[in-house]
């Protein structure tokens, strides 16, 4: 399961890499929003400053239960040239996340039946 922060670390390794400064740069975010079958292309162009804000909107306001989101790629022009920005594409499905929120209380209640104590994490 992926966070909004691994993105953003993954995009400021890629900075580094390619030798950047990243306010000097508008991102380009491309992600698809997968439904029954069928994918939507969409993008959206923002500054560093909003890179995670814009984000964290494309997740909250296009993930459901019936749909899921993949943030393709991350990319900036860079002497005419475009520069991708992310090793790989990153995946976010409420059905993943709910079936990890399950084998977590699943062991909580092993580990409490076993008399052992909850491991805290938050």
């Amino acid at each position: 399961m992926f966070t909004v922060s691994d993105i953003i670390s993954d995009v400021q390794r890629g900075i580094a890499a390619n030798n950047m400064i990243e306010t000097y740069f508008t991102y380009r975010l491309v992600y698809f929003i997968n439904e029954n079958g069928k994918g939507r292309k969409c993008y959206v162009d923002t500054p560093y400053e909003n890179l995670r804000q814009s984000l964290e909107n494309i997740i909250r306001k296009n993930l459901s239960t019936t749909n899921t989101v993949v943030i393709a790629a991350v990319s900036v022009r860079k002497n005419r040239e475009i520069v991708s920005l992310l090793s790989r594409a990153y995946g976010f499905d409420l059905g993943e996340y709910f079936r990890k929120i399950c084998e977590s209380k699943e062991k909580d209640n092993i580990n409490s039946y076993y008399g052992r104590r909850k491991a805290q994490w938050c």
